[in-house]
């Protein structure tokens, strides 16, 4: 069962605790599925991955992203960023101008949410693609990716145990009978 909590005006869906996601093996009969029911495409994912020069993943359980870019020349190699989230993609294209202007705006920017755990995204090795193309780039690269990727699941960690106690960032639908 998940929970369905609200923050900040958005509502989130918060995974299940009590069993590991990893028990099913993906197959044609157990595909993986989200927790709306829609089937993770893992191949299009593999593509975008394959495809984007800039890419940010959002996450199911709390608004921070994470920002991936893949371009890198003499001065900058790619750069990996935990992020909050903008409202548009002019918003992001802006945030990159800031930060990494000198490569202007990226050929390929993709944007997708992620509705599993991090944990399962790292455990499927998901970003496997986008961990080879960062180490083309810089020895470094892929340390910082393993290292936000283990901030993130703190975070998400964070943010369900703060969604079960009821905390001031997260409205409970039901009160606690007296």
């Amino acid at each position: 069962m998940w929970w369905m909590v609200e923050r900040g005006g958005t509502a989130y869906s918060l995974p299940p605790l009590c069993f590991p996601l990893t028990t099913v093996q993906e197959t044609e009969a157990h595909p993986m599925l989200g927790e709306n029911g829609l089937t993770v495409d893992l191949d299009a994912v593999a593509e975008v991955l394959h495809r984007a020069d800039v890419l940010t993943i959002g996450f199911t359980t709390f608004p921070e992203r994470l920002l991936i870019d893949t371009r890198s020349n003499d001065q900058a190699g790619p750069m990996s960023a935990i992020v909050g989230p903008v409202a548009t993609v002019q918003e992001r294209y802006l945030w990159l101008g800031q930060h990494r202007g000198m490569f202007g705006a990226p050929q390929a920017f993709s944007f997708f949410v992620w509705p599993h755990t991090i944990q399962n995204l790292v455990e499927r090795d998901v970003l496997a693609p986008m961990r080879e193309r960062l180490a083309e780039g810089s020895a470094g690269a892929c340390a910082e990716l393993d290292r936000l990727l283990q901030q993130l699941t703190t975070r998400e960690e964070e943010a369900i145990r703060d969604a079960v106690r009821g905390t001031e960032a997260f409205q409970t639908l039901w009160q606690r009978a007296s």
